[in-house]
């Protein structure tokens, strides 16, 4: 993507933060992390298309699988109560999945729970398996979140997406996204700085978290347009 392209997608607080993240890369001891935090609403979900089904498994039906996160990072999710949502093709191949939380979760590194607010569940990440990535397990796994929200009553998804991610962002918008917050943390050693929504920086000693509760979104939230405005 040309560069002047980029920088009006992200804007100048975008194109700091990717910098700062790829400069930080090869230090262990550093990190950055900032995220936007944006809601779908269970209405604007796809159907599921033909040929593909959804459905939750467990540690021991996904270890069979590939997929981008490691056991241990499996398991970790897991503990924290995460329900896992695959999506299978006609032939019965596990082609990506989705990870739903509706009490909260800790994600990586960043010592931070999000707890969403009672409307909504928090989607911990999407992966799609590189060779379905150009059919239609996108759909259905979308699909399949609006099923899991519904049969818990519950009405958003909201997940945090890295504020230099323009394909996700894209993604998200044209499902009618809404911004409700960011969270920024800088982890220097084992001693991180997180600010979340609202809430101001907050210093975390090593082996200790903070958790941040996500305000209540309203039914008549508005979509958020793409644009630079985003990165304030």
């Amino acid at each position: 993507m040309p560069a002047v392209t980029t920088f009006k997608l992200l804007g100048l607080a975008g194109v700091a933060s990717y910098a700062l993240a790829r400069a930080v890369v090869h230090f262990r001891m550093v990190s950055w992390h900032r995220a936007y935090v944006v809601a779908v609403a269970r209405h604007r979900l796809p159907i599921m298309p033909r040929g593909f089904s959804v459905r939750e498994i467990g540690f021991d039906e996904l270890a069979r699988h590939e997929v981008d996160v490691t056991p241990d990072q499996q398991a970790a999710r897991f503990r924290q109560g995460i329900s896992c949502l695959a999506a299978f093709n006609s032939a019965g191949t596990l082609t990506g999945v989705v990870w739903m939380s509706a009490s909260g979760c800790m994600e990586g590194d960043v010592a931070l729970i999000s707890r969403p607010p009672a409307n909504a569940a928090w989607d911990t990440g999407m992966w799609i398996h590189p060779d379905h990535r150009l059919g239609r397990t996108f759909q259905a796994l979308w699909a399949g979140v609006g099923t899991w929200l519904a049969d818990r009553e519950l009405d958003w998804s909201i997940s945090g997406i890295a504020d230099y991610n323009i394909n996700s962002m894209s993604a998200h918008r044209r499902l009618g996204m809404v911004k409700v917050g960011s969270i920024t943390a800088l982890r220097i050693g084992r001693w991180q700085w997180i600010a979340a929504g609202d809430m101001p920086w907050r210093m975390v000693r090593p082996g200790q978290c903070t958790e941040w509760r996500l305000p209540p979104i309203g039914a008549d939230a508005l979509p958020t347009p793409l644009t630079p405005s985003l990165a304030r």
